[in-house]
């Protein structure tokens, strides 16, 4: 995960910087250590997969 001046983030699939509020974050159950960026548009190409989850709000990373 990217964090760019403090209140954006790049997404993981497209590489295009957004702003924290129009992010959310993929984590998988198995591994915290797994998480990907995912814009709205690659979000609703990549979904949701079994065994993962969404944090939607990820405003709490901003400095």
């Amino acid at each position: 995960m990217k964090i760019v001046d403090g209140d954006k983030a790049e997404c993981d699939r497209c590489e295009e910087i957004f702003a924290l509020e129009d992010v959310s974050l993929l984590e998988k159950h198995t591994n915290r250590a797994y998480e990907k960026v995912l814009c709205g548009e690659c979000l609703g190409a990549v979904g949701v997969p079994r065994g993962y989850k969404l944090r939607r709000d990820i405003t709490y990373l901003s400095r």
